[in-house]
């Protein structure tokens, strides 16, 4: 899984978020807010990362159970495919 390069990621005022460009910003008028857990997946998905070393990652930053971290990961990545950011 890789970002749609139509997609950045920024801190605009202290707060972590993904602005679309170029053709991508004809679909989706605005800014998209990454909360904590949201910004570590999103780096992880810069690097390239694997779904189980996303889920570890974000294990690493969050004291949260490791099913509940895939549902919310499996959630995610499903809004962002729908929106074309993830390919």
């Amino acid at each position: 899984m890789r970002i749609n390069e139509n997609f950045i990621y920024k801190i605009i005022a202290g707060q972590p978020v993904v602005v679309p460009v170029g053709e991508a910003s004809k679909k989706l008028n605005g800014i998209i807010s990454l909360n904590g857990p949201a910004e570590v997946i999103w780096k992880c998905l810069e690097k390239g990362m694997e779904y189980d070393d996303i889920v570890s990652a974000v294990k690493a930053e969050y004291d949260a159970e490791t099913e509940v971290i895939k549902s919310d990961l499996d959630k995610f990545l499903a809004k962002l495919k729908a929106y074309g950011i993830v390919e």
